[in-house]
C-alpha cells in the first residue's frame, strides 16, 4: 500500500537518496566518533568503556575514579550560549515615522510569539550541547495547531546523532537532509491511522519487498542508537527525507511511503547549524578524547597506588603460632622466637600527580574550558589581566557559537514568517491571536499575517550586553557600564533576569523619585516654621501608603477667600454697572 501521486520522488528513489547520506566511509567514521562522544558525555560505565576500551567489566567500570570533565565542560559552555537572542526588525530606509516603527515592533512580537509557542529556550538549551558535542544540529519546519484550531509555523529539533546532511553549497548549508527516527509503533499508527494495520501487524518474515537500501536502515546502528527521543527503546524506525521538493516519511519495514508534505517555502524546509571546523564535521571535543583517556588511566593508577599504600601486604619471616596474622586494635598474634614481621612502604611518586595536573591544563586549554568556569583560581594570586587572558579563549569560542546560533535563528525566522503567510493564504485566515512577553511587558493581541508580515521575512538576532554572565556579574558590570555612560538604565534593566514588566518598574522608579523630592521639600518648609508642612509630614509618617494623596492636597493651591467688606464693594460696583439691565454674574464681571 502506498500514497498515490506523491509528487517528485517515488519510494525507491527516496530510500536511495537517504541511504546515500547515511553510507560511505566518511559518514561511518563520523558516526563512530559521534558514538564515542555520546557515550562519554552521557557518562557511566559506557562512558568509561568508550575511553578505556570494551574489555573491562561493567561493574568495574562503574566504580573507576575517572572524572568526566567533558560533560562538565560542555554544560558550562552550553549555559553561556543557550540564551535566546533578542529579535530585532529594522525600520526600512531609516524611516523614523511612528507607523514604520509600530510595524517593526509588531513583527518583533510575532516572531517572539513563534519562539514562545515552540519553547525555543528549551530547544536551544539542548542544541547548545549538541552543537559543540556533535559539531552540528538541525531543526525541521512544521506547523503547530493551538487549542482554537489556528495553525502556527514551528521548528522541531532533531537528534544530530541520527541526522545526516547532504553536500554543502557555497553558503555552507546542505541541500538535503535525512533523519532516522524511532517512534513507538502505536504512536506511529495514531499519526497515520490509514496505515494502522500495516504498522501494527508486524510480520517478521515479510522481507520480500524490502529493498537493499531499506534493509540497511532496519539494522542501522542497532546497538548504539540514540535514546533522546526513544527512551523506552521500543521505537520502530522511520526515515524522514527533506529536500527542496518537500518532506517524505518512509516506513522501511514495510517499504511504504507514509507521508509527503510539499514544501511551500522558497528554501529547503529545515534549518542547519554547524560548528566552524577545518574541513570536516567535527565536534568541540573529538580531539581531546586521548587526553581524557590518559587522565582516566592515571587517576585509576593513582587510586590503586593509594589503596596499596594503605593496605600493604604483611611479610612474616619465621613461624606464626596463631596460624593467621591478625590486624586491628585488639588483635593478638603469637610468634615463635626469631620470627620477624615487616610491612613494606609504598610511596606514590609525586610525578604522577604532576602529570595529572599537566594533562588537566592541556585538556582545559584545548577544550576551551578554563578553571574559572568551576569557580577555581588558577593561582593563589590572580591579577585582573591574568584572569582576562585566561578567559579570552573561552570568550572567543562563546562569541563564535553565538554567531552560529544567531545566523541559524535568522534563517529560522525567515522560514517561519514565510510559512505563516502561506498558511494564512491557503486557509483563508485573516487574523490570528498571539501572546507573549516583549520589551519587558506582556502582550496579547491579534495580527494579520498577510498585512503585518507581507513579504518582510528579515530579522536580526542580538545577544544582550551581558549575555552569559551570572546575575552578580551582570549587576556589577552593568552598574560600571551605566556609570561610564556606555549604556542607559533601560538597557541595564533589559539585561537583568527576573525584572517583570520593565515599563511598570520604570514608572514606579519615576514615582518614587518625584515623591522623594516633594517630601524633602515638605521637610525643608517644616524646618522653616511652616505649620501646614509640619502637619503634612506628620500625616505621611502616620499613613505612608497615602503619601501621594497627602502631597497632592498639600501642593494644591487654595482659592483666595474675600472678606465680607470686599464682597460688598464688588456687589455695589456691579449694581452701578448694570444700568437697569439686571445684575451680571461674578463670571460675567470678571470675563470668565
Amino acid at each position: 500500500m502506498a500514497i498515490e501521486n506523491i509528487g517528485l520522488k517515488d519510494y525507491q528513489e527516496i530510500v536511495r537518496s537517504a541511504a546515500t547520506l547515511t553510507s560511505g566511509k566518511g559518514v561511518q567514521d563520523r558516526q563512530i566518533s559521534k558514538a564515542r562522544i555520546k557515550a562519554i558525555l552521557n557518562g557511566g560505565p559506557d562512558g568509561i568503556k568508550a575511553l578505556l576500551g570494551n574489555t573491562m567489566e561493567t561493574s568495574d567500570a562503574d566504580l573507576l575514579p575517572a572524572p568526566n570533565m567533558l560533560q562538565s565542560g560542555i554544560d558550562r559552555l552550553a549555559q553561556k550560549v543557550s540564551g535566546v537572542p533578542q529579535v530585532r526588525v529594522d525600520v526600512p530606509n531609516n524611516n523614523d515615522s511612528t507607523r514604520s516603527k509600530a510595524m517593526a515592533d509588531k513583527l518583533e512580537r510575532i516572531v517572539t510569539n513563534y519562539d514562545d509557542k515552540q519553547n525555543l529556550n528549551l530547544q536551544l538549551a539542548q542544541a547548545s550541547r549538541w552543537l559543540p558535542g556533535y559539531g552540528y544540529c538541525a531543526w525541521v519546519m512544521t506547523t503547530k495547531i493551538d487549542k482554537n484550531g489556528f495553525a502556527y509555523p514551528s521548528a522541531e529539533l532533531r537528534d544530530p546523532y541520527d541526522t545526516f546532511p547532504g553536500n554543502f553549497g557555497p553558503d555552507q548549508q546542505p541541500r538535503e537532509l535525512a533523519v532516522v527516527r524511532r517512534v513507538p509503533r502505536y504512536k506511529l499508527a495514531q499519526i497515520y491511522p490509514e496505515f494502522a494495520d500495516e504498522i501494527l501487524n508486524k510480520d517478521e518474515d515479510d522481507t520480500d519487498n524490502i529493498s537493499t537500501a531499506a534493509s540497511s536502515f532496519l539494522t542501522y546502528d542497532s546497538n548504539t542508537s540514540s535514546n533522546w527521543e526513544d527512551n523506552t527503546t521500543q521505537g520502530v524506525k522511520i526515515i524522514e527525507y527533506y529536500d527542496q521538493g518537500g518532506t517524505y516519511v518512509v516506513f522501511p519495514e514495510r517499504s511504504m511511503i507514509l507521508d509527503f508534505i510539499p514544501n511551500v517555502l522558497s528554501t529547503p524546509p529545515f534549518v542547519f547549524m554547524k560548528k566552524v571546523s577545518f574541513d570536516e564535521l567535527k565536534g568541540q571535543y573529538d580531539h581531546v578524547i586521548g587526553l581524557m583517556a590518559m587522565m582516566a588511566k592515571i587517576n585509576i593508577m593513582s587510586a590503586i597506588a593509594m589503596e596499596d599504600s594503605v593496605f600493604t601486604e604483611t611479610n612474616i619471616s619465621g613461624e606464626l603460632e596463631s596460624g593467621q596474622y591478625r590486624k586491628g586494635r585488639f588483635a593478638v598474634n603469637y610468634l615463635s622466637p626469631g620470627t620477624q614481621v615487616s610491612k613494606p612502604s609504598n610511596n606514590i611518586p609525586y610525578q604522577l600527580f604532576q602529570q595529572i595536573d599537566r594533562l588537566e591544563r592541556q585538556l582545559r586549554m584545548v577544550g576551551g574550558y578554563p578553571v574559572t568556569d568551576d569557580s577555581q583560581s588558577p593561582n593563589s594570586f590572580v591579577t585582573g589581566a591574568g584572569l582576562s587572558e585566561l578567559n579570552s579563549t573561552m570568550s572567543l569560542m562563546i562569541n563564535e557559537y553565538r554567531e552560529i546560533i544567531k545566523h541559524g535563528l535568522i534563517d529560522m525566522d525567515a522560514k517561519r514568517l514565510e510559512l505563516d503567510v502561506v498558511l494564512s493564504y491557503q486557509q483563508g485566515i485573516t487574523k490570528k491571536p498571539m501572546a507573549g512577553y516583549y520589551a519587558g511587558a506582556a502582550f496579547s493581541e491579534n495580527y494579520q499575517p498577510l498585512k503585518d508580515i507581507g513579504g518582510n521575512f528579515t530579522t536580526r538576532r542580538i545577544y544582550g550586553v551581558m549575555a552569559g554572565f551570572d546575575e552578580p556579574q551582570k549587576i556589577v558590570t552593568g552598574l560600571q557600564l551605566l556609570q561610564a555612560g556606555v549604556i542607559d538604565v533601560e538597557t541595564l534593566q533589559d539585561n537583568i533576569d527576573g525584572l517583570e514588566n520593565i515599563a511598570k518598574v520604570q514608572e514606579r522608579i519615576r514615582k518614587n523619585k518625584a515623591e522623594g523630592v516633594l517630601f524633602d521639600s515638605i521637610l525643608a518648609r517644616s524646618a522653616q516654621g511652616d505649620p501646614s508642612a509640619t502637619m503634612a509630614a506628620i500625616a505621611i509618617y502616620e499613613n505612608p501608603n497615602a503619601i501621594t494623596e497627602i502631597m497632592k492636597q498639600f501642593y494644591t493651591p487654595e482659592e483666595p477667600q474675600m472678606s465680607p467688606e470686599q464682597e460688598a464693594m464688588i456687589q455695589q460696583q456691579l449694581l452701578a454697572q448694570g444700568g437697569g439691565q439686571g445684575v451680571p454674574t461674578m463670571a460675567q464681571a470678571f470675563g470668565i
